[in-house]
């Protein structure tokens, strides 16, 4: 019989397994096959946070700092604080990973860890935090404060050994993503090289697992192009410490970038390229290495055949449906190792960051599946197929069991209103206390408070939904299949019912106009200001190559320029004839979003997100509350309001500028304190500098103040201008500052 060893790459999120493992293992063993799991990522990001590997990141930066006239001021501090950071490391993992909460204590005291860059404006951030959630409980407050301990080590590490490990600014943990392209060159030049620290801690926990194990097949399933580096590393070292095995290599990553693929040398380091769901074909190439199936037969399998890349496929074989793929298994992995991270006080990133779910599929693919920007020419997509709900109900007991963990997070692109009724009866019925979220579309189904109270009963506790650009035209164009006032009531119903509801929402989908953004945000914001939805996401939209925008450009007015190159294709460069600004409306969209998320800015012209002047949004004011007037009693959920600087400032000052949502004042004595909450800036006015303020949100024009502050301080006019000018000037450009819109 074939064995088989599973592997996950480095790096992805610590905080749960990815599935993809558990899924194929599941299957394979209701088959009777041998198979194993193993999990590369948590196993190597937890050695690397350890009190075991810290001499030799010193070693590192100690190697770093001797070749250097400039040194990065994290790999200053790590040094000179080498001793608090061996003492802290194990303790403040064991705190994150649930097994020292009484450290909690310690840590949020802020004298146990040693507090590097990531901890500047620390009390910006904790008030921000605090904010949001009300007085910050000591939990929360001391995992956010090691979440940034940790920050620095990773920077360290970034930055000392390796930069392609890096964290982005979404918090997306990747290994390699940089060198992932249409040309396979960059990786090729990375395998070929002397590995790095990271990647001999790597094989060091690697080699022993295989030499154990020694499996006929090696699976590495490669979700995001920040895992494929990785996994190439892992199956090289298969090659040289037993040839005879063979590597497969598959998941979302190839299964979307890999569909053209023509590049031979990928095969030096694997013998299939796998793409779509694994059970079929994984069912065929086993059947393949046992001897009862030729070469010719594999199915969806990219393999190498005398020097060229050729697909295999046979379509007259259907997938294995989700009725018979088994229950994935979670037991032999180290679930007492992973660990949970605190960075943003958004509800919807928070509760799958900072909390531990097992992943699930109600149905494979998506019942909608015509969303333009969507890949809806991939499997994963367009092949719709429910599980039945007494399945669904045996999986969610038989994880739970094994795993101790009651909460589950369905994974669906879309989870059917009919499925999701019908499962939320059944958990009732069987009295079952699990807590799951999900993913849905904003259709009239849910804006049925008998469904939606029915899924909060049976332990529904958010859901995260595409309302993609709040404009009725887009989303025609998009064929997203709802309006806006289809989803305003389903997202009240599903806030009544106690569910938390998150939005994702995109920028720049072709023929979008500047007005269209900020149309839309004045929408979001009403939904914010309402309580209908309790977070959000904004992200710039880019063109897929199994999208309908990329198949049919010309109805979106674009013109698309395809990479040329034998390796990976997904993204695809295009040219929109609209006038858009996409750098300077993301930056704006990104301090609107977590304003509202915080309650700031929520009775605010949001023109004073932007940097630059904008027409006014065309959407009355109370366009949302029109769609859906409110119950008695509405609003009663909605978080305070900050109170900010601009609120005591003049409705129409004569001096031209306004005080941006997310400053905030203090007074200190006689002295005031601005602090610009976007980057973490503070300014203290004393003396003229205050009284200058003051007399600004009056609404006095800067002639006036002038005028006042000479006689006042005796000093001449022509003087006091100049120096109001450039006190201007210095707010302006610090941000604290703004000149009015129109």
């Amino acid at each position: 019989m074939v064995s088989v060893l599973l592997a996950t790459p480095p790096l992805v999120e610590p905080n749960n397994p990815y599935p993809a493992t558990a899924y194929l293992t599941g299957f394979l063993h209701s088959r009777g096959i041998a198979a194993y799991q193993v999990d590369l990522s948590i196993l190597l990001i937890t050695r690397l946070l350890s009190r075991t590997f810290l001499p030799r990141l010193q070693q590192a930066a100690e190697d770093y700092a001797a070749g250097r006239e400039t040194i990065e001021p994290t790999v200053t501090f790590f040094l000179e604080a080498y001793e608090d950071y061996e003492r802290a490391i194990d303790p403040v993992m064991a705190f994150l990973q649930d097994k020292d909460p009484n450290l909690a204590y310690r840590i949020g005291s802020r004298s146990f860890c040693p507090e590097g860059p990531s901890f500047t404006g620390l009390q910006v951030r904790i008030d921000l935090l605090e904010h949001t959630f009300g007085e910050l409980v000591l939990q929360d407050r001391a995992k956010y404060l090691a979440t940034l301990f940790l920050d620095d080590l990773l920077e360290v590490i970034r930055t000392t050994i390796d930069r392609d490990f890096t964290l982005t600014e979404g918090a997306i943990w990747e290994y390699g993503r940089a060198l992932v392209g249409p040309d396979f060159g960059p990786l090729a030049a990375k395998l070929a090289g002397e590995p790095s620290l990271i990647d001999q801690e790597l094989l060091d926990l690697w080699i022993p697992i295989i030499e154990t194990h020694r499996p006929d097949l090696v699976c590495l399933t490669v979700p995001f192009p920040g895992t494929c580096y990785g996994a190439l590393r892992l199956g090289k070292a298969v090659r040289e410490i037993l040839p005879a095995a063979r590597i497969a290599l598959g998941g979302g990553f190839a299964s979307g970038y890999l569909r053209d693929l023509s590049e031979p040398a990928l095969f030096d380091f694997v013998d299939y390229v796998v793409l779509d769901d694994g059970e079929r074909p994984l069912t065929c190439l086993l059947e393949h290495l046992a001897g009862h199936r030729p070469r010719s037969g594999l199915h969806r399998t990219w393999v190498q055949e005398n020097g060229q890349v050729t697909y295999k496929v046979q379509d007259d074989l259907p997938d294995i449906p989700q009725a018979q793929i088994g229950t994935p298994t979670y037991g032999a992995l180290p679930l007492d190792r992973y660990f949970s991270v605190m960075r943003l006080p958004n509800a919807s990133a928070r509760l799958q960051m900072d909390m531990r779910w097992h992943k699930l599929t109600l149905a494979h693919g998506c019942y909608w599946h015509k969303c333009a920007f969507c890949d809806t020419r991939l499997d994963y997509v367009c092949r719709y197929d429910p599980a039945p709900i007494a399945l669904i109900l045996e999986r969610m007991e038989r994880i739970a069991a094994e795993t101790g963990c009651s909460g589950f997070h369905f994974v669906d692109e879309a989870a059917p209103p009919k499925l999701l009724k019908a499962l939320s009866q059944a958990l009732i019925e069987r009295g079952a206390s699990f807590s799951w979220f999900t993913n849905i579309r904003f259709e009239r189904a849910f804006a049925d408070s008998a469904l939606t109270d029915l899924m909060a009963r049976a332990g529904c506790i958010g859901v995260a939904g595409g309302l993609e650009v709040a404009s009725d035209r887009l989303l025609a164009l998009m064929d997203k299949g709802i309006t806006i006032e289809q989803a305003v009531r389903a997202c009240r119903a599903l806030t009544h019912a106690g569910i938390l509801v998150h939005a994702y929402l995109m920028y720049g989908f072709p023929t979008e106009t500047e007005q269209d953004t900020l149309d839309s945000l004045e929408r979001v914001r009403q939904l914010f200001k309402l309580g209908y939805i309790r977070s959000a996401a904004w992200g710039r939209y880019v063109a897929t190559l199994h999208s309908p925008v990329v198949c049919n450009p010309e109805r979106y007015g674009i013109r698309l320029h395809i990479p040329v190159g034998k390796f990976a294709h997904y993204r695809i460069p295009y040219e929109d004839p609209t006038p858009y600004d996409q750098e300077l409306l993301g930056a704006g969209l990104e301090r609107a979003h977590n304003g509202f998320i915080m309650g700031i800015g929520l009775d605010q012209d949001v023109r004073s997100w932007f940097t630059k002047p904008l027409d006014p949004p065309q959407v009355p004011p109370n366009f949302i509350r029109s769609l859906v007037p409110p119950d008695e009693g509405e609003g009663m959920h909605r978080r305070r309001s900050w109170r900010l600087a601009g609120t005591d400032w003049a409705d129409q000052p004569k001096h031209g500028f306004h005080v941006p949502v997310l400053v905030t004042i203090r007074i200190q004595g006689e002295d005031l304190v601005l602090t610009n909450l976007a980057n973490e800036t503070s300014y203290r006015f004393e003396g003229i500098g205050a009284e200058c303020w003051r007399l600004l949100a009056t609404g006095l024009s800067v002639t006036e103040i002038a005028e006042r502050l000479a006689t006042s301080y005796a000093a001449p006019r022509e003087q006091i201008l100049a120096d109001i000018s450039a006190l201007i000037a210095e707010l302006c450009e610090n941000g604290l500052l703004r000149r009015n819109h129109g």
